[in-house]
């Protein structure tokens, strides 16, 4: 399969992922673009919370259920609107106004990330139906296609799939109920469906996601908003390096929005200086995108919440020199602001120790020295891979820029604190100071290098627009520089756009170079099938896109998960005795799996098997994902055994027919 055959799915994930929200943001009545950037987020909530509401009042999991919600959502949208135009009308009064230049120079802007990213995740997956072979990659395509069968997506009942006859714990299932809706929209097949929606968060979600932040923040240049595309693309952790990791599917869908929701929150609190939406207008649209990053993966909110707070101490801070100035008494101006923020801190600690993996879970230790670990965030080279220099230099310049803005001070000491996160999971020997701090991430230093892009894209942009403002600034105090002066609106559009064009020219080269290519080759490793592929190899793949002609469609195969045998139940449509490793099965699964062999010697065992409606085995050898030895000796070395036949074969990997306990 190519890529153009891929197009309609493409094209699918990206109306699931705008569609739903942009109705909701386009009823309030936004500027252009921060109606489209801010769609994904409401639509992530439409989905994951959509899906909860469905599976809770019966309803089968279809794309009616976020469209409904996304009509009863533009209603309240609508209905809010006039509320507050009727009651508060200088609360709804926007900021400020926004040229269709302004619009264009951001759309064209986030459109050079988009074809960037198109260009290197593609090269990451190589083919549209390609799929990582990785741990974690087990559950998620399983998930989805769990999704599909049971037509339920919600975050209380997915992990169904692997709980047991145990209780069925929660797991944040946003991402899989938005792949689900990818293949169900597009018919494409399950693996493309998931890469066709990963391109959709890629390449649209996370470049949207930091144009709306830093458009919120700073009147920006406009050829720096043109050019600053290519910035977005030019961080290795991110998006590449979730795409490679894990995969962290989840983490990588909710940290895209991360962006996107901080900007959301300065503009509430008063701390976006260039805002186009009112505070009334972000409120409403937090209260709905908040819950979507949350059903996404908790580890993107309490990101969010991370980061955030500089941005709360600074508008506390900014609030009372305000009130003090004003000369307002003493309870208004500094007790209750001060008992305010107090509350708000606490409760974030609060959530912090609570909102984490088991400790068991969060088995990572250091990698590398603290410090080799803080030049590397500096310069966005996490584990010894190639410095993105001038992405980080851009960054760095606009931390400097930042300080000087009142109200932007906290976006520099959020930076700090990521810096620190990694710094603290990568270099700081295990204790259990470093557990409360990173431990929310399983203390892996993976997940917290990918978060440092989440403020050195929006801060290198910032950079970029203080070079071009002091490129500008030296051309005017040239010799016929005041010429500029005397053009037209749409002749400094178009001057504007010659430049950003010449920038955006510039920084191509010398930010698609080595590290990024350095990162896709990394990634793209993940994504090759072969004959000694990690997970699955090209021959155990053949064999599962045919056991659905064998195997009728109410038997169950018992499989070793750590193979890859798990995924027969993704790719070949069949019940099968684990969904994933970290899975718990019923006792007569552990029965099967331990003394299958036995059944002539021991009844219980054929009672166990009838149970489960066990009839095939799948058979992957002992070649392990991770390289480990897990073993299940009821349902190895059949090959001799008479109460197992051979029924198809594909180089190694085998498929038995179980003939033992026939009565």
């Amino acid at each position: 399969m190519d890529w153009l055959n891929a197009a309609p799915a493409v094209l699918t994930s990206l109306a699931v992922l705008f569609l739903p929200g942009f109705a909701v943001t386009a009823a309030l009545r936004l500027r252009a673009f921060d109606a489209v950037a801010l769609a994904p987020l409401v639509s992530a909530s439409l989905i994951s919370v959509g899906a909860v509401i469905a599976s809770l009042t019966g309803l089968a999991w279809t794309p009616v259920v976020p469209v409904v919600g996304a009509l009863l959502a533009a209603a309240a949208a609508v209905a809010v609107r006039q509320i507050v135009n009727r009651r508060w009308p200088s609360a709804s009064r926007l900021p400020r106004a926004s040229t269709p230049s302004q619009e264009l120079a951001f759309f064209a802007g986030t459109a050079v990330a988009a074809v960037i990213l198109v260009w290197q995740v593609t090269r990451v997956f190589g083919n549209p139906d390609s799929f990582s072979q990785s741990f974690d990659n087990i559950f998620h395509l399983n998930a989805v296609h769990y999704i599909l069968e049971t037509g339920d997506a919600s975050s209380l009942s997915v992990a169904g799939m692997t709980a047991g006859d145990g209780p069925v714990p929660f797991y944040p299932a946003g991402w899989h109920g938005f792949a689900s809706l990818v293949a169900q929209v597009s018919g494409a097949e399950l693996t493309v469906a998931v890469n066709a929606a990963n391109i959709a968060v890629a390449a649209a979600l996370w470049p949207f996601s930091v144009m709306f932040a830093i458009r919120q923040l700073a009147k920006l240049a406009p050829a720096a908003v043109i050019a600053g595309g290519v910035l977005i693309a030019s961080f290795p952790a991110f998006p590449i390096l979730l795409l490679d990791f894990g995969v962290l599917y989840p983490n990588f869908y909710s940290l895209a929005m991360v962006p996107a929701g901080l900007g959301l929150a300065a503009i509430v609190l008063q701390q976006a200086p260039n805002t186009r939406i009112s505070v009334p207008a972000a409120a409403f649209i937090a209260l709905l995108a908040y819950p979507g990053i949350a059903l996404a993966h908790p580890n993107g909110m309490l990101t969010l919440l991370l980061l955030a707070v500089p941005l709360v101490i600074g508008a506390y801070a900014l609030y009372v020199q305000a009130a003090r100035s004003a000369g307002k008494e003493p309870l208004r101006s500094v007790v209750l602001p001060t008992l305010a923020l107090l509350i708000i801190l606490g409760a974030f600690a609060a959530v912090w120790n609570f909102v984490r993996p088991p400790e068991e879970a969060a088995f990572w230790g250091p990698v590398e020295s603290s410090a080799q670990a803080f030049g590397e965030a500096l310069f966005n080279a996490p584990f010894g891979r190639p410095v993105a220099f001038l992405a980080s230099v851009l960054a760095i310049i606009g931390v400097a820029a930042a300080i000087k803005l009142p109200r932007l001070r906290w976006l520099p000491a959020s930076y700090l604190i990521a810096t620190a996160l990694f710094v603290i999971a990568s270099g700081f020997e295990r204790s259990t100071l470093r557990s409360f701090i990173t431990g929310v991430y399983y203390n892996d230093p993976n997940r917290l290098a990918a978060i440092l892009p989440l403020l050195a894209a929006p801060l290198s942009i910032l950079g970029l627009s203080t070079v071009f403002v002091w490129l500008g600034s030296r051309a005017a105090s040239a010799p016929g520089g005041r010429v500029l002066d005397s053009l037209t609106p749409r002749g400094r559009a178009v001057s504007a756009g010659a430049a950003g064009l010449a920038g955006l020219l510039v920084l191509l080269p010398l930010t698609q170079g080595r590290n990024m290519d350095d990162a896709i080759w990394r990634a793209s490793q993940m994504y090759v099938l072969s004959e000694d592929s990690a997970l699955v190899s090209s021959d155990e793949l053949e064999l599962m896109e045919r056991i659905d002609e064998i195997v009728p469609e109410d038997a169950t195969i018992a499989v070793n998960p750590y193979t890859g045998g798990a995924l027969a139940f993704a790719f070949s449509d069949r019940d099968t005795t684990h969904r994933h490793t970290l899975d718990t099965v019923t006792e007569d699964t552990i029965t099967i799996e331990t003394e299958l062999r036995d059944a002539d010697l021991i009844p219980e065992i054929c009672v166990a098997a009838r149970n489960e409606n066990l009839q095939y085995v799948l058979d992957f050898g002992q070649r392990e994902v991770h390289g480990g030895d897990h073993r299940y000796p009821g349902i190895e070395n059949l090959d001799t055994d008479p109460d197992f036949e051979l029924v198809d074969q594909v180089g190694e990997a085998k498929l038995f027919r179980f003939n033992g306990c026939q009565e």
